[in-house]
């Protein structure tokens, strides 16, 4: 832990999660002297209670779901298959702890200063004056919910800058009649590590986080019900692949309310008693409310940006919506998908990158927009990303990954199939490969654009979709046509056959359906 006081750097990275890390360790690559503070654990959100552990967590439970339900049909026996919950959580935190260590690792490699504590800026830079952090004691917990850091009231040390960036992530919205108590009203971080399985789960809101919660607590055996204002789960996907994943999980039994909203929640001795109603119009139906029960109630809403007490407001760091405002703004159909950006905040010297400056809110995506910011600091002239080829994946099972334009989206702009568009889709049920390994659900479709059949969306649901959606992401990046892709020869017998034949059926020339 640094303890000197009036330390000069080129660059302080604030935050060291997938933007911050990633940032510094590429500003260190250039040359510039880096430090990174962070009040908690390398890694952020993401690798330590997010998209890293969490995915350990669904490791497990795909393999006791398909024990469970599928042994006889693959020819296993066995007398009787146990979980041992301790071990379960236990794998995924020991993930989360070896990659931590991992980033260490790398910022000792690059001369990286870790500098824990609590980074509060105080000035920008002004002239020839460096922007100025002051670094305090901090004890926090590790959690999703929105209750403030224990922080020192004095600073431990003063560092200075040339240039600093925010790149501090996202805490997750809780809602006004229901705050988050860690034991019946919880969020990610507390459903991660719960010492005990619930018997009984209600989540409310079914974007990625509530899905892939609701189908690793599902598989073990918890009575899962899941309510989503809009129509349908997973609502920014395309509406095929929503409808699709929806028939799924109701023929497994799960409970799904959708155009319905929360209205009420009220914790008892026992769990908690969740009133929802009808979401139509616009407003709640209040005379077809119900309440449901159960052990707990996970809140899946949403998030917002994480600065509290990251500055003060006569600092003049301007906000927007709950996030940092900066020269990005989340793109708008029509207009130039890549423009230049440098990430600035409106306080000279200080840029913001990742979850904090708003959607997408995307591990991937944060990445990227710390090491652009980076190479513009230091006078380079990245290629721009492009926020339409940006590739966003659910990790439930099956799997839902896409990029580009779903169908609704054209629709929206004005564009109609069979005059702008084609669509392509191809199911699994029908692929060599998805029947050998007993993964028939799900499909692939892609949106074709009109005359030239470049690749507006894609959109896969099933076996590997996360990984499928690799290839279609690069054949928009490089403006690639399903032509292209059809004359792509796919190794056989793979899942990305299925690729290649929804291509085909964008073009009426589909063989195996």
């Amino acid at each position: 832990m640094a303890t000197t006081s009036n330390t000069h750097y080129d660059l302080i990275v604030i935050g060291g999660g997938p933007a911050g890390y990633v940032g510094a360790i590429r500003a260190a690559q250039l040359g510039m002297k880096v430090a990174c503070v962070e009040r908690s654990k390398l890694g952020g959100v993401c690798l330590n209670w997010g998209c890293i552990p969490s995915k350990a967590l669904l490791t497990n439970a795909e393999i006791y779901e398909r024990i469970t339900h599928e042994a006889d049909e693959l020819g296993l026996k066995f007398e009787k298959l146990g979980v041992d919950w301790n071990k379960v959580i236990s794998r995924s935190r020991g993930v989360a702890d070896k990659l931590n260590k991992g980033i260490a690792f790398l910022f000792r490699k690059n001369k990286i200063e870790h500098i824990e504590g609590h980074a509060k800026i105080t000035s920008g830079r002004k002239g020839d004056k460096p922007c100025q952090v002051e670094i305090y004691d901090a004890k926090v917990q590790d959690t999703f919910t929105l209750a403030p850091a224990e922080i020192a009231k004095k600073p431990r040390q003063t560092i200075t800058a040339t240039n600093v960036i925010i790149a501090t992530g996202s805490v997750a919205r809780d809602l006004p009649f229901a705050r988050y108590d860690g034991d019946k009203i919880i969020g990610a971080r507390e459903a991660m590590t719960l010492p005990k399985q619930p018997k009984s789960l209600i989540v409310i809101g079914a974007g990625a986080i509530g899905m892939e919660f609701a189908y690793f607590y599902h598989s073990y055996g918890t009575k899962v019900t899941v309510v989503e204002m809009l129509p349908h789960i997973l609502p920014v996907e395309d509406t095929d692949i929503s409808k699709a994943l929806e028939k799924v999980y109701k023929k497994k039994g799960m409970d799904l309310r959708t155009s319905h909203t929360t209205t009420k929640v009220e914790t008892t001795k026992t769990g908690v008693k969740v009133t929802i109603a009808p979401f139509e119009n616009g407003k709640a139906d209040e005379k077809r409310a119900e309440t449901l029960e159960a052990e707990k109630v996970l809140l899946a809403i949403g998030v917002r940006g994480r600065y509290d007490g990251l500055f003060d407001e006569s600092l003049g760091i301007q906000t927007v919506k709950d996030h940092i405002k900066t020269d990005y703004t989340p793109p708008a159909p029509g207009k130039d998908p890549a423009p230049v950006l440098t990430y600035k905040t409106s306080v000279e010297g200080i840029y913001a990158v990742g979850d904090v400056i708003g959607p997408p809110w995307l591990a991937h995506v944060a990445s990227e927009e710390a090491i652009l910011c980076v190479e513009r600091i230091a006078g380079h002239d990245p290629i721009p990303m492009d926020y339409t080829v940006i590739p966003g994946c659910t990790y439930c099972v099956p799997q839902v990954a896409s990029v580009g334009f779903t169908e609704r989206a054209l629709n929206e702009q004005g564009l109609k199939k069979g005059q702008d568009y084609e669509v392509g889709s191809y199911p699994f049920m029908a692929h060599g490969k998805a029947i050998a390994s007993m993964h028939t659900d799900g499909l692939v479709k892609i949106i074709r654009g009109l005359p030239r059949g470049e690749i507006l969306g894609a959109h896969i649901m099933g076996d590997q979709a996360t990984e499928l959606i690799a290839e279609l992401t690069l054949a928009r990046r490089l403006e690639a046509t399903t032509e292209e892709l059809n004359v792509t020869v796919h190794a056989h017998p793979t899942m990305h056959e299925a690729v290649h034949e929804a291509s085909l059926a964008s073009e009426g020339k589909l063989i195996h359906g």
